[in-house]
């Protein structure tokens, strides 16, 4: 509603109504906030989302950033701790969200116990495989052979299945990959998102992880990374709903495949190297940001080969 609100408060001046697409945007940016994140706090970034990613432009349809990104970007920078200090304890159990009104407990970003990453009491998945690439990484560079050996057990007992599932703490979309990847079957079926733009992530994704191997700066299985990586954090929910946004990814086909594989993977460098487990958020702004250029570099080549 704050998103509708904030375009109208624009449009109306000009008779105009405000877009559905607004609707849209502030559906996407609480699907991309924690659920502990306070009601005012989603609400200014539905404001600041619209009004400075998309009306300041010009409106619908000449956004160079992604409307909803730029919200939970805001949100991340100005809100820190709200945004990723703390998670509610997921419910176990066959009845899992549906034990409902008993107490929520959060849980602190320091992992109270390094080599438990499975249980629930870690931030995040990709938070703990991160902390236990650092400790074996350091381990081997020590010899200390017994401590990698233990972090290299600890990430090997994380349960795939139960990303797969979405029993896990994360943000409200992007933890169940079942649901997300129910959603790309509708989606596909509409026929409303372009291939390059979904699959591109996942490529550059796997080229990124396969680089940070070979430089041992990745020092646990590739394989299992991967796909913990795809399904434990947000890259699903990123690739299907926010690279797929046409109005800020290129319009040339080629143009799409290298914008699309350059998202996923700065998205795993920010996520691998840097302190931020967000590596999404800044992967797609940053690949709004070259996207332009990226076009017209490719419909220039592609001229210049026509002649």
């Amino acid at each position: 509603f704050c998103c509708w609100l904030a375009e109208y408060l624009f449009t109306r001046r000009e008779n105009k109504p405000a877009s559905a697409a607004a609707l849209v945007t502030g559906a996407l940016l609480g699907l991309i906030s924690p659920p502990n994140v306070p009601f005012w706090m989603v609400a200014v970034g539905a404001f600041f989302c619209i009004i400075f990613g998309k009306m300041v432009f010009g409106g619908f349809g000449k956004n160079i950033f992604n409307p909803a990104m730029v919200g939970r970007c805001f949100l991340y920078i100005s809100f820190p701790a709200a945004l990723a200090a703390s998670w509610y304890v997921p419910f176990q159990g066959g009845i899992a969200g549906f034990a409902a009104y008993s107490s929520l407990t959060r849980t602190a970003d320091v992992d109270s116990s390094m080599y438990k990453v499975d249980a629930v009491t870690s931030a995040t998945t990709l938070t703990a495989v991160k902390k236990l690439n650092v400790v074996r990484r350091d381990a081997l560079a020590s010899q200390n052979q017994a401590e990698a050996d233990r972090a290299l057990q600890a990430f090997k007992n994380i349960d795939i299945s139960r990303l797969f599932v979405g029993n896990i703490n994360g943000c409200h979309g992007e933890t169940s990959s079942l649901l997300i990847l129910l959603a790309m079957a509708y989606l596909l079926y509409q026929k409303v998102i372009f291939l390059p733009l979904m699959i591109g992530p996942f490529i550059g994704l796997f080229a990124a992880k396969l680089m940070l191997h070979v430089l041992g700066l990745d020092t646990m299985p590739l394989l299992q990374g991967y796909f913990i990586n795809i399904f434990g954090g947000g890259t699903l929910f990123a690739a299907i709903f926010m690279v797929t946004e046409p109005i800020s990814a290129p319009v040339n086909n080629k143009a799409r495949w290298i914008y699309s594989i350059l998202i996923g993977f700065l998205a795993a460098i920010i996520r691998s190297l840097s302190a931020f487990n967000a590596g999404f958020m800044f992967a797609i702004l940053l690949g709004n940001t070259f996207g332009p250029l990226i076009e017209i570099g490719v419909t220039e080549w592609e001229k210049s080969k026509k002649a």
